[in-house]
């Protein structure tokens, strides 16, 4: 970096004594600088270790901070840097970095990349890590102020008898309990029925709530009522979602700062504010689904039920929505289950 004596460069000093700059000339000598300002008759140097060299910008002055709170001032960039090389010293890594352009790109892209493998793959896995440190009554909150939205803008009092609810409700207990003492499932995860009439605006549906509340449409129950064990499916499927909380995660991974701030400070009054509008607005991934699917075909398995009926299900779901092509106020479960799997894969996954 040095040499005995490397080229000296024009510069303005301001010494903090006097009010206006003075000129001056600045050089490397045998590890130490020397500043030889033009009204004084010898310099005054001191160790190279001890001065600042503030990062310097594309365009502007390029300044020394000296130890004595002087600073040395270079209007022109250009000569500044050329003298700097000529003394051997260069600018740090990181000014060098940001005056080049194809490491400037460089390093926007490795931005970009990395918000995205963030937004990708980071939130997701934080999520799903803060969800098992949430307490279970969270999901139970957030459900019901979800259900008493829907309840206030979209669903109806059910039109069904008690005994066509509690036919329903049976039927899939009792695969439950069955499933239970077979061993398909590990243990019980609990649920609870609502029934609604889902008008137009919903149709034949079931979806499942954080906490456990499953709410099912008048329409699906009619259009199932001779095949109870396609619903114990659908429900299955359901009860998947709450076994793996997908509600939760689901609302974590859309709100991820709200429910954060509730880990942090004990206060989830933003994220159950927040909820029913996430939950209406986002839908499960298809990753999500085939998990619920999973549990269904598992808990059918396990209830000595066919896994196959599902198979009629789906085409009756098929003919609905072909249907209701080109009526936007048509019947809205295709829309629903937008984000399941393709049919014909949930075909082939519940006929294995």
């Amino acid at each position: 970096m040095n040499s005995p004596s490397s080229p000296a460069l024009a510069v303005q000093w301001f010494d903090g004594l006097h009010p206006v700059a003075r000129a001056a000339s600045v050089w490397f000598d045998a590890g130490r600088v020397c500043v030889q300002a033009s009204d004084e008759s010898a310099p005054r140097d001191y160790a190279s270790a001890m001065l600042r060299w503030p990062e310097p910008l594309r365009q502007g002055q390029r300044q020394i901070l000296l130890p004595d709170g002087g600073v040395l001032a270079c209007p022109d960039a250009t000569e500044y840097d050329a003298w700097l090389g000529r003394s051997g010293r260069r600018h740090g890594l990181i000014p060098r970095w940001q005056q080049n352009a194809w490491a400037t790109l460089l390093t926007l892209a490795l931005l970009a990349g990395s918000l995205f493998a963030g937004w990708r793959w980071g939130v997701p896995l934080a999520a799903d890590a803060t969800v098992q440190v949430l307490p279970q009554d969270l999901d139970h909150q957030i459900g019901t102020r979800v259900l008493g939205e829907l309840d206030a803008h979209l669903l109806k009092r059910s039109q069904l008898t008690w005994a066509e609810r509690n036919a329903v409700f049976d039927r899939f207990a009792d695969a439950v309990d069955t499933a239970l003492d077979n061993r398909a499932l590990p243990k019980l995860t609990r649920f609870h029925l609502e029934f609604r009439d889902g008008g137009k605006a919903l149709g034949p549906n079931a979806f499942a709530l954080p906490g456990g509340t499953i709410v099912i449409t008048d329409e699906l129950v009619r259009m199932l009522a001779d095949r109870p064990e396609a619903m114990v499916g659908v429900l299955g499927h359901e009860l998947g979602h709450v076994k793996h909380r997908h509600g939760l995660r689901l609302t974590l991974r859309a709100g991820a700062a709200g429910l954060a701030t509730g880990v942090l400070l004990g206060d989830f009054s933003v994220a159950l504010a927040s909820a029913p509008a996430l939950l209406a607005q986002k839908s499960y991934s298809r990753d999500f689904e085939r998990e619920a699917d999973d549990y269904a075909r598992t808990l059918m398995r396990g209830a000595r039920i066919n896994p196959a009926v599902m198979v009629s299900f789906f085409e009756r779901m098929q003919k609905l929505r072909a249907q209701g092509d080109g009526d936007p106020d048509s019947n809205a479960f295709a829309t629903a289950f937008s984000t399941h799997p393709a049919d014909e894969e949930r075909i082939a996954f519940f006929k294995k």
